[in-house]
């Protein structure tokens, strides 16, 4: 974990803690960097992380301060922000989340998939198809693009268990951050039969590029989501 990311992360624990509060203000940005021993670049992207987050709001000649949002909506806020780079394991924590694989093989990358993931003319990558449960229900239709040597040795095993658990724990890799763009659209034969829907019923449609924290992405997905499990939260700064 880089410098600046460690110290959002302690400031991110003070406030799921209470220790800041929402509407408090937090220490000076030179307080900040005694504290952590860093730089003033250091705190500040750290709080620019922070800010992008949604957590805190910069105020112009008054200091940065938790943003005034009711405890329960800025814990839900960091739960929600923080555990969508852990999984669904950890999204979903407190449920019992499986997967049927549908797909698992390499393949020669698709030639928008080298586009999307920065790859090489002859690169190959995993290609996995599994449709994720929910407490026994099916609650996502997922595909999933992961350069080989970026993600090296998965098995089956851990395409049916967490991806991105083995990425952490096996490989010792960060997951920093994710692009995302959600659409609305109707559910084609396939994914109607796998999450119990009618064909064409409204599905939730989010496609994802995921990033180390070396900036490198690693994983494009193609997931579709059956509605009742699904919320979109975002933050909007200016």
């Amino acid at each position: 974990m880089l410098k600046y990311q460690a110290i959002a992360e302690s400031i991110r624990k003070k406030i799921t803690e209470g220790v800041y509060k929402p509407d408090d203000q937090l220490p000076k940005s030179s307080d900040l960097e005694k504290t952590y021993q860093a730089s003033k670049m250091t705190v500040k992207r750290a709080l620019d992380e922070l800010e992008a987050d949604g957590l805190i709001v910069k105020r112009r000649g008054n200091g940065t301060f938790v943003k005034g949002l009711a405890s329960n909506d800025l814990n839900q806020l960091i739960r929600h922000s923080r555990r969508q780079l852990f999984g669904m394991s950890k999204v979903y924590a407190g449920h019992k989340v499986t997967s049927k694989i549908l797909a698992f093989e390499i393949i020669e990358a698709p030639n928008d998939i080298k586009t999307r993931l920065r790859l090489d003319v002859e690169s190959f990558v995993y290609h996995i198809v599994r449709v994720r449960y929910l407490d026994g229900t099916p609650f996502s239709f997922e595909t999933s693009y992961m350069p080989i040597y970026r993600i090296p040795n998965l098995k089956r095993q851990d395409a049916e268990q967490s991806i991105f658990s083995y990425i952490r724990n096996k490989l010792h890799l960060q997951i920093q951050s994710s692009h995302r763009i959600v659409r609305v659209r109707g559910a084609n034969e396939q994914e109607a039969e796998e999450l119990k829907v009618a064909p064409g019923s409204p599905v939730a449609d989010v496609r994802e590029t995921y990033f180390l924290a070396n900036g490198v992405p690693f994983n494009y997905s193609i997931t579709t989501h059956e509605p009742s499990h699904f919320a979109l939260e975002t933050v909007l700064v200016s």
